[in-house]
C-alpha cells in the first residue's frame, strides 16, 4: 500500500434552519493520508443497484478514520457511501462524487 496522498476527512453536522429545511455545515476538517484505490467491480454493482455511484476508493488507517462522511483529494469532495474494516487496522471508504471542482473538464479556464 502506498500513503503517498494527501486527503481530508471532513465532519458534517446536518440540522434543521429555521425553515424546516435540513441543512449540512462542516465543523471539522483534518488531514490524513489515504491511499487511492480503484473501485471493485462487486462494489460498483453493488452500490448502482442501491442506487449510489461509487467512483472512488480510499484506504485510511483505522485509527485516522472517525466515522466522517466526506473525504475531499485533490480539490473534488466525495461522499462516503460505505465504509468498513479490513483485518482491524485499515478502513476501507467507498465514496461516490459530492462536487467537481469549478474548473474541471474545461480547457483554457485558469483558476482565479
Amino acid at each position: 500500500m502506498l500513503w503517498r496522498d494527501a486527503a481530508y476527512l471532513i465532519e458534517i453536522t446536518a440540522e434543521p434552519d429555521a425553515d424546516g429545511y435540513v441543512t449540512e455545515t462542516e465543523t471539522g476538517r483534518r488531514s490524513v493520508y489515504v491511499d487511492v484505490q480503484s473501485v471493485k467491480r462487486s462494489e460498483f454493482y453493488a452500490a448502482k443497484q442501491s442506487g449510489a455511484n461509487i467512483i472512488q476508493t480510499f484506504l485510511v488507517r483505522s485509527v485516522d478514520y472517525s466515522d466522517e462522511k466526506r473525504i475531499e483529494h485533490k480539490g473534488t469532495a466525495y461522499r462516503v457511501e460505505r465504509a468498513y474494516t479490513k483485518g482491524g487496522e485499515i478502513t476501507e471508504l467507498n465514496c461516490s462524487l459530492e462536487s467537481v471542482p469549478a474548473n474541471a473538464g474545461r480547457r483554457g479556464v485558469r483558476e482565479r
